[in-house]
Order: structure tokens, then C-alpha cells, then sequence
């Protein structure tokens, strides 16, 4: 805790005096004293005095006024009154010069304490009555003495408490602060008392209400009092320097021719370029490192002017600088502009520019200092190029594009003609570039395709990475809309011929989003949102295009973003549902499996695709979970259907996985560890992933999918014949069954034809041993060709809608008849092409 000094102490002690002084006063004051004429002398007081004071001409010393006013309150309305008055006073006083509060506080008790002192010293001398304060005939002399006793009590009371804080503060005699500092002060307690008796006087013979009234005319007179004798110091003050004057002249003769011969030596061996210019232009000296600067001779200097050596560009706001000075509107002028060099190349240089003489002769001369400042421009230069573009491509980046985006936004608000557009492209499956042939390549394709993208623009246009496979096109000025769909067909076909890369032919794609600047895009953030968004749709829409924003895209942008909250709601709850679609056996037409899907029915958006939701959750890093509770549900429901696995040995359920669950490396073990959990049989679980699996995790996937065969886990390659079949990855692959993928299903025609893919897909299964199940099967036509190609298994509507656990488990126990309807398998009506 902090201790409390001295100095503190007694200032508190003369505050709290000064506060008990003040209020017994405040409680003990003749209350029919306070008339109007009191209260306008205190405003006056209170509010002028204290400006009004005036320095006596070689003295410290002031007189002040207010001084002379809280003695008057003392002759005319009484001490308790003048008490109250003097403390404010001071107070109101010393905020003027003083920002600490609490020092103010004890100037005002210390004038309270001194001027209560006056009234009980006057007291004490039998003074303190009408006649002696206000000099009634007779009584003359006690008025003079009165006057004596009042100017030497107030400065004996009030010196003494601030020398008494001096001394304790600064641990001094008391003595010698008193004489130093304050003894010099009573001259104007002398004469504030004596204003003060002279102004009795009168009030007592005009009346104090004249008095009052003249008192506007006693504050001018006051000011033309203190401007007189500010005339007068100034005179002083003048003819001492004149004196000083004519000693220093006599004293710098000598120094003047040194000086001279100093400032030669300087001017020509100063380290920085230093030239005198006449006004019109003209180099009258030059210095050496001047000459060295800008490569010239000093005869070639002198031959020509200041002009004819600045870029052309710079000389306006030179020569506006240079004119200021010349007219005396500034003493000092700076700049940085660019000079020619004589050997042709450019110079920057930073001059500062001033008056040699006077301006007002007829010799006016300019002196010029320039530094060379060349090396510092090429840097900022480059930092600043370095600070808004991109390292590896050189294009603009995503802040000095947002920049000028923003600034385009405010010339079309300014001027509708003014068009604004953005293309926001994206790169498609560039991931698979680094990937496969490494981060160097993928740099080289992003370096190539920055070139690409900038010849298919305007001269005004501008085109930037905005980072990673990203990039943008600002299109902005007076043109047709149709211009903007042209440049994204510009860049489709540019994107059609190959990239050479090391050796590599890469082919490479673009969606493009493109956005034309409306009123509801506000800032350059609300073009980037919109654009990006068109951007996505493309994507979605089947990549390698261009798609224009619409409303309707800002709304599914918002449902989208709606829909992911709702999702991991939905996860978290287990709000979703698993429906299972059963597997029929094409040899017997019995059930010998079924597929578990994912199902989500929302509260108020209804059923939600899972084309939707799944990649939904992929895109949100919710796979993992989503997969896991299908598994999980999965295992429990068919492991709750009684009798069902005991009856039914071969029957398996399917569960899809997704390729992004191969990015962790726990996969396995929480499929282990849900089965143990499940206590459901790794033989009655079909794990169902696509071939892009293999293609985007390779090792690391057929490692993992050998494990969990090893566990007895049937695997199936889903949508077999969309992806990127590869008969040397099946030939690594744990695989059980490959799914014809229900597009090449639904290309069988009525009369049989559309069948060249199954009978291939067919052919390699058995030729690797596997098993073949066709998805999506919805006609008797495709039934019956299906099992005319030799297909094994088949799922789709024309045989069984998927359902519930409980409908399954109905399904599965009636009397044991798992034989589909005879007349889906009779085929003597349905032609088939062989």
C-alpha cells in the first residue's frame, strides 16, 4: 500500500481547516446581507478577477484584482460572506492553471483560512465595525489602519501556509522559501487593499449600486492599463535588444567572412546533391555530389535549367511547390519525383527546397538540397508489388483485388452506364494433380493457367488468385453483358487443349461462377459471396462450365446453410433413419441380402435426397459420423430381427462407405469396434465402397480393405462402370461382388438392346471370380435380360421398394416363401437380342 508523505498530510490538515473555515462562516453569515449587489460582485469576482491582473514592469509581482474585490466583500458585507467568497474564488482561480484538483482545493482553503484570519484579527483590535471599515468622518485613522491590518494579515496567513508546504515538501528552511518566494508578494496585498478602501469610498458616496454598473467601464480601463504597460515592456525589451543587437553585429564581422569560406567548403563537399536555382529555373551552382547524382559536368549543369531535367510528368506539382515558396505561402518545400540521368535512365530523387535570400529583393535565389533515393523507391516498389500479388503466379491477390473491386462498386453507384461484373473460377479436381505428380507440377499447371487466363482478357480487365486453385476476373466499364459469357467461353476453350508440364499431358477443367454487380451488392464482399455461390452451382452442376448468379442460388445458398445446421443437429439426435432395400437371388428369387440407406426426413423441408445430405456431409467433415451411425443402426436392426441370421446364414447386409472415411486411419478399427459393440458377425456385413476409393487413397485403401476381409467382411464395388474401372486394381482388390450401376441398367430398351456394358461388366466378373448385382432394376425387360446375361443378384422397384426393419423382418419370416412371383422370372415372352 502506498504510505502517505508529509506533504500530503498537511495539505489534507489545511484543507480540512479550510472546509471548517468555510462552512462556519457559510452557517453564521448575516443572511440579509446577501443582497443582489453581493451576489453580482461575486459573479464579477468569481468570473473577471481572476483574468484581470497586471504585471508591474521589472518586479515578479501581480496585482491582482479579485484581491482587491474579496476585501471590499470584507468592508462592505462582512468576513463570513468574504470567507465563503475568497474560497471559491481561489478555487475557480487556480482550475485556470492548475489541473489537479486536489492542489486547487488547497489554494482555496489557504485563502479561506487567511482572509478568516483578517476578520478575527480585526476583531481583536476593536476594527471591526462600521466606521473604522468604511472611514466615517472621525474615524479616519482606524480606516487606515483597518486597510494596514487587512493587507498584512491576508499576505502574512496565506504566504506562510504555502511557504510552510514549500519547506515540507522540499525539506528547506522555512526561513528562506518565506524571502525568496514569497516576501516580494506583499505589494499586492498593499495595493489590492488599498483599491479596496478607495472603492469603499466611493460606494459609500455614489452609491454601491453605481458602482456596480461602472464596473464594465473598471474592467476596460483595466485592459488598456495592462496593454500600456505591455507597450512599455516592450520598449524595454526592444531597446535592450537593440543594444544586444549592435554588440553581436561588431562581434560578427570576423565570423561573416568565416563563415562564408565555411559554408563554400560545405556546399561543395557536402555527401548529398545541394544547388542554388535562380526563379526561373536556372542552376547557378551545383555541388559535386550533385553532378555525380545525375552524371552531368557543373558547365552543363549551369547551361541549362531545373526544368529540363525532371520527367515530364512531375514538373506540374514541382513547379507548384517552387511558386509557393517564391510567393512567401511557405518557408519550406518537399518532394519526391523522378530525374533523367544523363545516360538515359530514370533517377528518384527527394529534394527540399527553400528562400536564400530575400524574397523580396531583387536577387532571390533557391536553395535546393537532393538526396538520391533510388534504391529505396525499387524497394517499396517491390514490397508493394510483393504485398498485392501473388508470389507464384504474379497475378494480383485477394486484397488488391477486393481494392479494386470496391472501387469499381462506387463508379457504378456514380454512374449507371457503368458496368461491374466478377467471374469466380475454380479449378476441378486439381487436388488430383499434386497428388498423383506433386506439389512442383501443380505449381507449373497454376503458373500456365494464370497465363491462359490472362489472354483471354480485355486491356482494362483484371484477373487474380485469390489462393489455391482459385481465381477471379474483375470486368468492369461500358460493355454488353454478353461480353462477360464470352470471356467464360474464352477460357472453356482454352482449357480444352492440353498443359505440357515436365513431361506431363495434363488436362484440366474450370467452373466458373459470374456475377453482374446489381443494387443489392453493396460492397465487394457481397460480389465475392454471390459470385462464389454461382460458382458452386457450376460445380454441381457437372464441373468444366459457367453458371450465372441468380436469385434463386442465393436462396438455396441460404437453405444449404440452413441444412448444415440442421444436419449435425440431425446427427447428434440420431435423427435419421435407415431403410433397407432387399437383394434378390436371380437363380432362386430368394432374398439373400439387403443394402442399408440412409434416409432424412426434416421437419419442415420433408424427405431430403441423400444425394443431397451425403455430400453435404462430406463437404462439412460429418462422413465419419454419418457413416458410423449407419453402420451402427444397421447392425443393430438385422441383429434384432429374430431368427433372421440363424434361419438365413447367407444373408448380408450392405453398408456403404465413402471415400472420405479412408482418410482416417482408425477406419478399421472403428468398424471392429461397432461390431463388437453390435455383437453382430463380421460374415454378415457387406462393406459397399466406389472404385475412387482406390484411385485417390491406393495403397493405404487396399491395406485397409484387406484387413477387414480378413475379418470376414464382404467388400462390393458400388456404381461399378462411372468411375475409373481398372482391371489391375481388381486384380489387388479383397473384392466379393461388383454392382452394376443402375444407368447401365436403365439403358436396356424394351426390346432388349443397350446390353454392351452388363455383358462386358459381366465377362470381367467372371473372369475374376466375383459375383454380379445389378442395381436399379425397375422392368421385366431388364429382369429377365439381366438373368439372361448371367447376373447373380438384383435390387431395385420391380422387385422390392426399400423399407423398414420391421417390414424386412415381415418379409423374411412369411413361411419361409422368400420366392419372388413366378412371373417376374418367366421370360418365354420377352425377346431378348443375342
Amino acid at each position: 500500500m502506498k504510505s502517505i508523505t508529509p506533504t500530503k498530510v498537511y495539505m489534507y490538515a489545511v484543507v480540512l481547516a479550510g472546509a471548517a473555515a468555510v462552512s462556519a462562516a457559510f452557517w453564521t453569515m448575516p443572511v440579509d446581507r446577501v443582497s443582489m449587489y453581493f451576489v453580482v460582485l461575486a459573479c464579477f469576482t468569481i468570473g473577471v478577477g481572476p483574468r484581470m491582473t497586471v504585471q508591474i514592469p521589472r518586479f515578479k509581482s501581480h496585482i491582482a484584482v479579485s484581491d482587491a474585490f474579496v476585501f471590499l466583500a470584507i468592508l462592505i458585507f462582512g468576513g463570513e460572506l468574504a470567507v465563503v467568497l475568497a474560497g471559491v474564488e481561489a478555487y475557480f482561480a487556480s482550475r485556470r492553471f492548475c489541473s489537479k484538483r486536489f492542489t486547487a482545493l488547497f489554494n482555496a482553503a489557504a485563502l479561506a483560512l487567511s482572509t478568516g484570519a483578517v476578520v478575527v484579527v480585526l476583531r481583536a483590535l476593536g476594527l471591526y465595525q462600521e466606521s473604522a471599515l468604511h472611514g466615517h468622518r472621525g474615524a479616519e485613522q482606524d480606516f487606515v489602519i483597518a486597510l494596514s491590518v487587512i493587507a498584512m494579515t491576508q499576505f502574512g496567513t496565506n504566504t506562510l501556509l504555502c511557504a510552510l508546504h514549500d519547506s515540507i515538501k522540499h525539506r528547506a528552511s522555512l526561513a528562506n522559501i518565506w524571502k525568496e518566494k514569497y516576501l516580494w508578494s506583499f505589494v499586492t496585498y498593499f495595493v489590492g487593499a488599498a483599491a479596496a478602501g478607495m472603492l469603499v469610498q466611493v460606494a459609500d458616496y455614489v452609491g454601491f449600486g453605481i458602482l456596480l454598473a461602472v464596473l464594465p467601464v473598471i474592467y476596460l480601463v483595466f485592459l488598456s492599463y495592462r496593454m500600456y504597460l505591455s507597450n512599455v515592456e516592450i520598449s524595454m525589451q526592444q531597446a535592450e535588444q537593440a543594444k544586444q543587437h549592435a554588440k553581436i553585429l561588431e562581434e560578427r564581422g570576423a565570423e561573416l567572412r568565416d563563415s562564408e569560406h565555411r559554408f563554400r567548403s560545405a556546399f561543395n563537399y557536402a555527401p548529398i546533391g545541394i544547388a542554388l536555382v535562380s526563379p526561373i529555373g536556372s542552376w547557378l551552382k551545383v555541388n559535386r555530389a550533385l553532378t555525380d547524382i545525375l552524371g552531368y559536368s557543373g558547365d552543363e549543369f549551369l547551361a541549362s535549367n531545373f526544368q529540363s531535367m525532371m520527367i515530364p510528368e512531375d514538373m506540374g506539382p514541382a513547379l507548384v511547390k517552387i511558386n509557393q515558396l517564391l510567393s512567401g505561402k511557405t518557408a519550406n518545400a518537399q518532394m519526391e519525383q523522378r530525374y533523367v540521368h544523363k545516360n538515359g535512365h530514370t533517377v528518384w530523387i527527394s529534394w527540399s527546397g527553400s528562400i536564400a535570400s530575400d524574397a523580396s529583393s531583387e536577387h532571390t535565389t533557391l536553395i535546393f538540397q537532393l538526396h538520391d533515393i533510388t534504391d529505396k523507391k525499387l524497394a517499396e516498389e517491390r514490397l508493394q508489388h510483393e504485398a498485392t500479388h501473388d508470389a507464384l503466379t504474379g497475378l494480383p491477390n485477394r486484397a488488391y483485388f477486393l481494392r479494386r473491386l470496391a472501387d469499381a462498386l462506387q463508379k457504378y453507384r456514380e454512374n449507371p452506364k457503368y458496368n461491374v461484373s466478377v467471374l469466380f473460377i475454380d479449378l476441378d479436381r486439381f487436388k488430383y494433380v499434386n497428388d498423383s505428380l506433386g506439389h512442383l507440377v501443380g505449381d507449373r499447371l497454376l503458373i500456365e493457367i494464370a497465363r491462359r487466363l490472362n489472354e483471354c482478357m480485355r486491356p482494362p480487365d483484371m484477373v487474380a488468385r485469390l489462393g489455391g486453385d482459385e481465381f477471379v476476373i474483375l470486368v468492369e466499364g461500358r460493355y454488353y453483358t454478353e461480353k462477360v459469357t464470352r470471356v467464360a467461353e474464352r477460357i472453356q476453350n482454352k482449357f480444352t487443349k492440353p498443359f505440357e508440364i515436365n513431361g506431363h499431358e495434363i488436362y484440366s477443367s474450370a467452373s466458373i461462377g459470374i456475377l453482374y454487380a446489381s443494387e443489392k451488392h453493396r460492397t465487394s464482399e457481397d460480389m465475392m459471396r454471390d459470385a462464389d455461390t454461382a460458382m458452386y452451382h457450376a460445380k454441381r452442376a457437372g464441373k468444366g462450365r459457367h453458371e450465372v448468379f441468380d436469385e434463386k442460388m442465393h436462396r438455396a445458398a441460404k437453405e444449404t446453410l440452413q441444412l448444415e445446421t440442421e444436419l449435425r443437429r440431425a446427427i447428434d439426435r440420431r435423427e435419421l433413419n435407415v431403410l433397407y432395400q432387399p437383394i434378390f437371388s436371380l437363380e432362386s428369387g430368394r432374398v439373400v441380402g439387403a443394402e442399408a440407406l440412409m434416409r432424412w426426413k426434416h421437419r419442415e423441408l420433408g424427405d431430403i435426397g441423400p444425394d443431397r445430405f451425403i455430400a453435404l456431409a462430406e463437404e462439412l467433415h460429418l462422413i465419419d459420423q454419418l457413416g458410423q451411425l449407419a453402420l451402427e443402426t444397421a447392425c443393430r436392426d438385422i441383429g434384432s430381427i429374430d431368427g433372421l441370421l440363424e434361419a438365413h446364414p447367407e444373408f448380408r447386409v450392405g453398408v456403404n462407405l465413402s471415400c472420405r472415411q479412408f482418410v482416417g486411419l482408425d477406419l478399421v478399427d472403428k468398424i471392429i469396434g461397432t461390431l463388437e459393440t453390435t455383437e453382430f458377425s463380421a460374415r454378415n456385413l457387406r462393406l459397399e465402397i466406389t472404385e475412387s476409393v482406390v484411385f485417390e487413397h491406393q495403397d493405404r485403401a487396399v491395406e485397409m480393405l484387406h484387413q477387414l476381409r480378413h475379418l470376414g467382411i464382404e467388400i462390393d464395388i458400388d456404381d461399378f462402370g462411372t468411375g475409373y474401372s481398372n482391371l489391375s486394381y481388381l486384380t489387388r482388390l479383397p473384392v466379393s461382388s461388383l454392382k452394376i450401376d443402375q444407368s447401365f441398367v436403365r439403358a436396356v430398351g424394351e426390346d432388349g438392346s443397350g446390353t454392351e456394358i452388363i455383358e462386358t461388366i459381366v465377362s470381367m466378373a467372371r473372369s475374376l471370380g466375383l459375383t454380379v448385382v445389378a442395381e436399379g432394376v425397375e422392368t421385366k425387360t431388364q429382369l429377365s435380360v439381366l438373368k439372361r446375361l448371367g447376373c447373380d443378384r438384383a435390387q431395385g422397384f420391380l422387385l422390392a421398394r426399400p423399407m423398414t426393419r420391421e417390414k424386412l423382418a415381415e418379409l423374411m419370416s412369411e413361411n419361409d416363401r422368400l420366392v419372388l412371383p413366378e412371373t417376374l422370372f418367366d421370360i418365354s415372352t420377352v425377346s431378348v437380342i443375342q
